[in-house]
């Protein structure tokens, strides 16, 4: 059994159909059936379904595909500790985040990292807690950075930081000329919002249950960018944590003001490793770096 059928196999297991997986892999969608087909004869079984909607995996194939992520992912590891034998810092990080943290942890980390070790590569997925949660247990990711992590046994928080709700407006918002905003005062202007199963949203309907009032949601995206977007042309609000130090906006036509609210005057921030996994040299180092980072905003 050639170790191409287990890597092909274990990227058709994370996709929804063979044309996607072989688009994934720059190779034919026959070069990759040719390949699933050796393997079901080798293990007697079949593997994967196909129907209208695409692929799925039969029970014998959920079995294996456990077991392929596992012995790849120590393979990658291997591979790794040969390279620094050899002094070469190499292979790829993969990073499980919240949007909205990738600004200001990961990418000044990745810039200061790469700087150092030129030949790792980087591949970055953003999403709720709980789908940074799910790429970390399933090994997806590497490392994860979020909001309020889920508790799971799988799942390892190894630092954390509590940073400041602010609202961030158009500089020519009415509410711009205020030293402070309260959640009362953002209810009364529309505002663009994350779907619900985002921390901060969550927070919001809490502390609106709370205090009696709706907020005007004009806008429900997940995408960060977006809501930026939405509020530099001045039709909403946002609600974002940013940094205790060295807190940069990073939109000119933006400015953040501090929320004050006893529900969401800070939010945690939680830096994740699996428990039982071993990760590779780049991992490990990488995970200090961003390890100091958050822990400087505790200062």
């Amino acid at each position: 059994m050639q170790l191409r059928a287990l890597r092909y196999f274990s990227m058709v297991a994370d996709s929804t159909s063979l044309r996607e997986a072989a688009e994934k892999l720059f190779v034919t969608p026959t070069a990759v059936t040719r390949q699933i087909e050796l393997l079901e004869h080798f293990y007697g079984a079949s593997l994967i379904e196909r129907g209208p909607r695409g692929v799925k995996l039969t029970r014998e194939g959920e079995l294996l595909a456990q077991a392929v992520k596992a012995t790849l992912s120590e393979l990658d590891a291997v591979k790794e500790r040969i390279s620094t034998s050899q002094s070469i810092v190499s292979g790829t990080v993969k990073i499980s985040s919240a949007e909205s943290l990738v600004t200001p942890f990961i990418a000044p980390v990745i810039d200061e990292f790469r700087a150092l070790h030129p030949k790792v590569q980087f591949e970055i997925e953003t999403g709720s807690a709980l789908y940074v949660a799910e790429n970390l247990i399933s090994g997806k990711a590497d490392v994860a950075l979020t909001f309020y992590m889920p508790v799971n046994a799988e799942l390892q928080v190894t630092n954390y930081c509590e940073l400041k709700h602010k609202v961030l407006m158009s500089i020519d918002h009415p509410l711009s000329n205020k030293s402070y905003v309260t959640l009362k005062e953002v209810s009364e202007h529309p505002i663009a919002i994350p779907p619900s199963n985002y921390a901060v949203r969550q927070l919001m309907e809490t502390a609106s249950k709370r205090e009696g009032f709706t907020f005007d949601i004009r806008f429900t995206t997940s995408s960060l960018d977006v809501q930026k977007r939405l509020t530099m042309m001045g039709l909403a609000l946002i609600i974002q944590p940013q940094l205790n130090v060295n807190d940069v906006n990073d939109h000119e036509k933006l400015i953040a003001l501090p929320l004050i609210d006893p529900m969401m005057g800070q939010v945690k921030v939680e830096l994740c490793l699996p428990r039982q996994r071993s990760i590779s040299l780049a991992t490990r180092i990488f995970h200090e770096m961003i390890a100091r980072r958050i822990e400087s905003q505790n200062y």
